[in-house]
């Protein structure tokens, strides 16, 4: 029994301990109101440089690839439950490709509707400058703006038009809970 006990509490040290050579780094929006959830797509980043408008532009280039990869990762999770509910995965063809490029155009034109939800900047010791951004992109929003393009798209099928909407209308509904 004792011999349990100190082996819960060393446990329990080792669970705690920091390695002494390490701090902990945390940026200005680590908080959960910056991270995506059911109706926001988000992203953070940083960019450093010894020019003010440098570190601002690396920071909003690596956050808005941040995001992309965010909607492109969502829309594949999409589009794979939608394909497991209906069991149609053989009857496809190529709309898989050809709704992962429709994303992608949609994805490109959107980015100009991303909005900025926080900055910060610093300028360090050094005199170089880090800037802190926070980006979101509402989903709804987006899926709507896919949905548009989908019908007007002439790659596709009427059959292929109809299962994009029926996919989109679930992630809507997903997105506005």
């Amino acid at each position: 029994m004792r011999n349990l006990i100190v082996f819960a509490l060393l446990a329990l040290m080792a669970c705690n301990s920091q390695p002494k050579d390490m701090v902990e780094v945390k940026g200005p929006f680590d908080s959960k109101s910056y991270k995506s959830n059911n109706r926001y797509f988000r992203a953070v980043s940083s960019g450093e440089s010894q020019n003010l408008e440098t570190s601002k532009s690396k920071a909003r280039l690596v956050a808005n690839q941040r995001l992309a990869s965010a909607v492109q990762t969502d829309i594949k999770m999409v589009s794979e439950s939608y394909q497991n509910e209906r069991n149609i995965e053989n009857n496809l063809g190529d709309f898989g490709e050809r709704f992962q490029q429709l994303t992608r155009e949609v994805l490109n034109q959107r980015l100009d509707d991303v909005k900025t939800i926080g900055e910060k900047t610093y300028v360090k010791k050094d005199k170089n400058y880090i800037t802190w951004i926070a980006v979101e992109m509402h989903k709804r929003d987006y899926y709507k703006r896919l949905k548009r393009e989908a019908k007007e798209n002439a790659k596709l099928t009427e059959k292929e038009k109809k299962m994009v909407e029926e996919m989109i209308n679930d992630a809507i509904e997903k997105a506005e809970d």
